[in-house]
């Protein structure tokens, strides 16, 4: 019944802290922010009910990227909780399950790191307040602006909590086996960025426990590592029509985001960023220095859990497992801050991890979210600090950990369409598209902001097909090497030149094309270019048709012209 009242807790938390506003209207706003991910979120747990409904292949679609289409193992489709929700999003739409996963997320990551704590603790109230330390961190506070795939993290302290069930003889191999599996499935078909940096600090915390740990525990984690590796091996199983299809579409060999300018700067950890609630504007002028983007400042802990850290480590330094859990805390906030030390955005010079992103696969991972597993420490050694205080001044203790706690906390309402309504144009909604459009023609769109086109898409229960869209950081370039920047009618975008629209347009067989309103007259102008008639203003959209002879006469770019150069800024 603790563990019961514990999540319910954390349920009741989330919504306060994240939902409330909008927890009436979960079908149309956002828990978040009405962001492209958002879109991205939604479109996938749409794509997954529709796939099941025709019986497509969940994991390529051809109403993407049409007509050659995209394999989408490499895309955060989160193919795991879409297919777990497809009842809920089959009755009540892609958005309200993605919502709901949103409120989830925290309340989850917090009882499992709950479970982990009240297992080493022994003690309810200490396990509670590790369980927000983890699930309320500055890490899941920054990313539920709209980051599905990074907030749904509770594999990570369910690992350990099962690792931690098999070293103390408290769980059978089976069940071990068995459950580490699942959990591990469940994380990869969630986010593979997160299951591959999982694997990696995991290892990191596992051979440091047999460096420090007694000998009787060592035996017991030797005798743990068969085992585990029983579990990745059935989690392949699980997983496997997503890795088979990892061979399609993939990332380039070089890391997709520049390590470099997406790590901790050495005084984020104390100092908050723009989005802290607590002195986030107060110290503006220093983070904007720091060389990760503001929104992706998740490592910062404030002097009071340092206080916190340090205290614990003076006072169990006697304690091989004190060792290990300030070491390990330590060890992520160095790989945090990436390849190079910056001290108020100064470049210092190399750190030791600098190998760590030039290795394969986690190359791909950025360094500002590592401090996820700083936090999964951090919740532990917190809880294990609180519940050794005694006496009179106990609640001391509780105090620092608690306002520890509310010092992280973010204002998210920054965010423009922070709680936003996900409006997709009446043209779409009213039926009226179906005059204009046939079924299963290939439309270039032209949204206000990226993304939205994957919305209007899912409106029409995906009856016409999009010839590009946005499915994160690395789009395909596909068919016939047609592809094409993100154009949108927001004013001060990037524009492609006539002749890259012409070879997009007939390469890709677009019959349509599609701008929200208002539309810029740079845009009205290129499209009376590159199809040499009017477009027709309705339901809230301009629509172009292509004509039957094609688009205006044009001869094909080089290739360098073809993939364009996405706007700055």
């Amino acid at each position: 019944m603790r563990g019961l009242f514990a999540f319910l807790l954390y349920v009741v938390s989330s919504i306060l802290v994240f939902a409330l506003p909008v927890i009436g209207d979960l079908e149309s706003r956002c828990v978040g922010a009405c962001l492209p991910d958002t879109s991205l979120y939604e479109w996938s747990f749409s794509w997954m009910h529709q796939a099941i409904r025709t019986g497509a292949d969940p994991l390529y679609t051809d109403t993407i990227w049409a007509p050659a289409g995209v394999h989408l193992a490499w895309v955060t489709t989160l193919p795991g909780p879409a297919l777990l929700f497809e009842p809920i999003t089959a009755a009540f739409g892609g958005l309200f399950s993605v919502n709901v996963l949103m409120i989830l997320a925290p309340a989850f990551a917090a009882w499992a790191a709950y479970l982990v704590c009240i297992r080493l603790t022994h003690k309810f109230w200490p396990a509670i307040v590790g369980g927000f330390l983890f699930g309320f961190s500055t890490y899941v506070n920054q990313h539920m602006r709209a980051q599905l795939n990074l907030v749904l993290i509770f594999f990570v302290p369910l690992a350990v909590y099962l690792v931690i069930r098999r070293v103390e003889s408290s769980i059978g191999r089976i069940a071990f086996v068995l459950l580490l599996a699942l959990v591990l499935a469940g994380q990869f078909s969630t986010s593979t960025e997160v299951f591959a940096t999982m694997t990696l600090f995991g290892g990191f915390a596992f051979l440091g426990a047999l460096i420090v740990a007694p000998m009787v525990v060592k035996k017991r984690l030797l005798w743990t590592i068969p085992l585990m590796a029983a579990s990745y091996a059935i989690c392949g199983l699980l997983v496997l029509p997503i890795l088979r299809r990892l061979q399609y579409d993939p990332p380039p060999d070089h890391a997709i985001r520049a390590p470099d300018i997406n790590s901790m700067d050495l005084l984020s950890y104390i100092v908050p960023s723009q989005y802290g609630r607590f002195g986030g504007q107060r110290f503006l002028s220093l983070s904007e220095k720091f060389p990760v983007l503001q929104q992706n400042n998740t490592g910062y802990i404030g002097l009071l859990l340092v206080v916190v850290l340090v205290w614990f480590t003076v006072q169990f330094w006697r304690q091989w497992w004190a060792w290990l859990l300030t070491g390990f805390t330590l060890l992520v906030a160095v790989l945090a801050m990436g390849p190079t030390l910056h001290i108020a955005g100064r470049s210092i010079g190399a750190l030791p991890g600098k190998w760590l992103f030039e290795a394969p696969l986690i190359q791909h991972a950025t360094p500002d979210r590592f401090p996820l597993y700083l936090f999964m420490s951090l919740a532990i050694l917190t809880a294990i600090w609180v519940a050794a205080a005694s006496g009179r001044w106990a609640w001391t203790r509780y105090a620092i950990a608690a306002l520890g706690i509310v010092a992280l906390s973010t204002n998210l309402s920054i965010e423009p369409t922070y709680h936003g309504t996900q409006t997709v144009p009446p043209f779409f909604t009213s039926g009226e598209y179906t005059q204009y459009i046939g079924h299963d023609d290939v439309v270039l769109a032209m949204p206000y902001q990226l993304g939205s086109d994957m919305d209007w898409q899912t409106s029409t229960n995906f009856d016409f097909r999009l010839g590009r869209t946005y499915i994160g950081p690395i789009h395909p370039i596909g068919h016939d090497m047609a592809g094409l920047g993100m154009v949108l009618t927001e004013p001060g975008h990037y524009l492609p030149g006539p002749n890259a629209v012409r070879f997009f347009i007939d390469e890709r067989q677009v019959r349509e094309v599609i701008a929200e309103n208002p539309v810029p007259p740079e845009i009205i102008a290129l499209m009376k270019d590159v199809l040499g008639v009017d477009g027709t203003d309705v339901g809230g959209v301009t629509v172009w048709q292509v004509p039957g002879s094609g688009t205006t006469p044009h001869e094909p770019p080089p290739t360098t012209q073809v993939i364009t150069t996405p706007p700055t800024g």
